[in-house]
């Protein structure tokens, strides 16, 4: 049997409210952020389970237009880059 080691950064080490204003700028809701998010970890334990790995911007991507479609909101490209490009500007 393989062993696996998962660590995780996000939420642990990253502090995602940074991300907020983005959410506020596209959404008009901050709260938005903790759904995504919780979709994007749903998502990511799916690939792991089914042996299909994607990588974190993939998911992060589908995370956030699923989430967007639940709200009935359809994401242009920009749009989703506003929100998802915050990520990079995270203090450590």
């Amino acid at each position: 049997m393989n062993s696996v080691c998962v660590f995780d950064v996000n939420e642990t080490l990253l502090d995602l409210r940074g991300m907020d204003q983005g959410f506020r700028d596209v959404f008009g809701d901050t709260s938005v952020r903790q759904a995504w998010f919780q979709q994007m970890l749903q998502s990511a334990m799916v690939t792991i389970i089914t042996d299909s790995y994607r990588d974190f911007g993939t998911i992060g991507q589908a995370a956030l237009k699923m989430v967007a479609a639940r709200r009935g909101d359809e994401l242009s490209e920009d749009r989703l880059r506003s929100v998802l490009s915050r990520i990079r500007e995270l203090p450590p």
